[in-house]
């Protein structure tokens, strides 16, 4: 159950720094934000990605030592230290307790459960000064991060609206072939081991660990998202056949709920919502 929070609703959300929200978390990562812990580790995205997350690259593996009870620590974390690449966090983490809703223009941030999540993983925080939801959030310096997922988001959809076009505006829908339509319910149903396999290794490497080059942190997205268009024009504009219209569509499908998994969307209904949708307008 979420209970939403107005922007100024006072809380106890002075962080006491004891790392129990650092451990058995699920912290979803952009590829931006998969480029910036990169960075701040001094390695490359894709060993960042093989070592650090999990679900394609949209999970910050949780691989430390367990701790807080008996929760294995986020990859990121130091006993001793406490997060070791603090300035280039998630906005996930960011966030916590939080969580960001957005639909439209409308941004609503809320928090999980009827009890305050972090009575439970600090009761002290308590007795440490009380902020406003707003005061927070702006000390958490989480604009950036929101846009760059608002971003993400419609790259997502964009990709989406590439696989519709391959399938319904190529003749491919018509044909009877029911290809697509087996390799877009792999996609919708199945996990991130499903749209990896839907992507290949190139197109993943494109999603998630993009080659874009020396650009400013604010350049970044619109650099992925003119990487991703030009790629599919230029990869996908040959294709006839229609095993090759197929795979391509699905390409593009898992592409996008990938990225969906990644902002920490509901990807598995979203991609059964694509998926009936086709059907209504293959009818």
């Amino acid at each position: 159950m979420r209970r939403y929070l107005a922007p100024d609703a006072v809380l106890p959300l002075t962080c006491t720094r004891s790392g129990t929200c650092c451990h058995g978390k699920d912290i979803s990562l952009t590829p931006a934000e998969l480029a910036r812990l990169a960075r701040a580790n001094g390695m490359s995205a894709s060993a960042f990605r093989a070592a650090h997350t999990s679900a394609g690259g949209t999970r910050l593996r949780m691989s430390g030592p367990p701790g807080w009870r008996g929760l294995a620590a986020c990859s990121q974390y130091d006993a001793q230290r406490g997060c070791r690449v603090h300035p280039a966090r998630p906005l996930a983490c960011r966030l916590y307790p939080l969580g960001r809703e957005r639909s439209g223009e409308r941004e609503r941030f809320f928090h999980e459960g009827e009890r305050f999540p972090c009575l439970d993983g600090c009761p002290e925080v308590t007795s440490l000064p009380r902020l406003s939801v707003a005061d927070y959030l702006r000390g958490q310096e989480i604009a950036d991060l929101c846009q760059v997922r608002d971003s993400y988001l419609e790259i997502a959809q964009d990709l989406a609206e590439g696989a519709f076009v391959l399938v319904f505006d190529s003749g491919l829908a018509e044909s009877g072939s029911g290809d697509w339509r087996q390799r877009w319910q792999a996609v919708a149903t199945g996990g991130p081991e499903a749209w990896i396999a839907a992507l290949g290794s190139e197109w993943h490497d494109l999603i998630t660990v993009p080659d874009i080059g020396s650009v400013s942190e604010d350049a970044w997205v619109p650099a992925h998202a003119r990487l991703l268009q030009s790629q599919a024009q230029e990869r996908l504009a040959s294709l006839t056949e229609q095993s090759q219209l197929a795979a391509a569509s699905a390409t593009l499908l898992a592409g996008a709920v990938l990225l969906l998994h990644g902002v920490g969307a509901d990807s598995a209904a979203v991609a059964r919502a694509w998926l009936v949708k086709a059907g209504e307008v293959r009818g």
